[in-house]
């Protein structure tokens, strides 16, 4: 496993990696809007031990408290949508000292419909992560607002992602987050919308992001064919932006997530010690 400098080579698995697994992980909700449905934050689709999951933002995920007679919804084919149902648990940010993650436990409805443009992401893709990477070995995958490329009906939408680094210490310090519980890393350079293929330099707008998954990429050469390849984990959810002295992006630790699921679903999981 090493820290990684982009090439060519690397640059074409990575393309492949995030178009057919970690997009299709990926999950967009929508609010019904005054003229059709309007984005509203991003997800990751779960599976741990026989439950479904959605892991998003509190932030995301409250808007059925606060929007009791609503719905959102997910897109299952270019024009199917279903109703989010299930059981949502999330944290209250205010005496949560900041943590902002959620969950839905997906209805038994929702399994088969969802499962067949998305792939559940496996409790073996999901790790703890504590010693950071100072390279680029992090991608944040989402659904900005602001991208959607059809505006008649159908209408459609795009995600982007962007391959970053993990931020110093003093901007923990800075915005006052501590690196037990938070993953910050810096949004500098260009992003790349996966529809069009096309880099460009990154936007301030974030929003719709929050709730999609902070992804560590982990490149290692294979030692049959002694081509360089890329395995992925999940580490983080995405809650929130930073535009002010320094530009970045901050994440919930995903550990957090899973010691809420053995507190309230009683899942147990057997834990392996890494030496990253």
């Amino acid at each position: 496993m090493t820290e990684n400098q982009y090439t060519k080579e690397t640059d074409d698995i990575v393309s492949d990696l995030i178009t057919n697994r970690i997009l299709r992980h990926t999950i967009q909700f929508f609010k019904k809007g005054e003229k059709r449905l309007e984005p509203f934050g991003s997800g990751v689709f779960a599976k741990i031990h026989n439950d479904y999951f959605i892991f998003t933002a509190s932030h995301v995920a409250d808007f059925f408290e606060k929007n009791p007679t609503e719905d959102l919804r997910i897109r299952v084919a270019e024009k199917s949508f279903i109703n989010i149902l299930g059981d949502i648990k999330y944290t209250d940010i205010g005496k949560s000292k900041g943590i902002d993650l959620a969950y839905i436990k997906v209805d038994q409805q929702m399994v088969e419909p969802l499962c067949k443009p998305y792939i559940p992401l496996e409790i073996n893709q999901i790790r703890s992560h504590h010693n950071l990477f100072y390279a680029m070995n992090y991608c944040v995958l989402g659904f900005p607002e602001k991208n959607i490329t059809k505006d008649n009906e159908p209408f459609d939408t795009g995600a982007s992602f962007f391959l970053t680094s993990a931020s110093k210490d003093n901007r923990y310090k800075y915005f006052g987050f501590s690196k037990k519980d938070y993953i910050i890393v810096d949004m500098q350079g260009k992003g790349k919308d996966i529809k069009t293929n096309k880099k460009s330099k990154i936007d301030t707008h974030f929003y719709g992001i929050s709730g999609c998954g902070l992804w560590l990429l982990l490149f290692y050469k294979n030692p049959l064919t002694g081509k360089e390849e890329v395995d992925y984990r999940l580490v983080g959810i995405m809650t929130e932006f930073k535009n002010s002295k320094y530009f970045c992006q901050i994440a919930n630790k995903i550990q957090l997530l899973i010691e809420a699921l053995k507190v309230i679903e009683k899942h147990k999981f057997r834990e392996i010690k890494i030496q990253y």
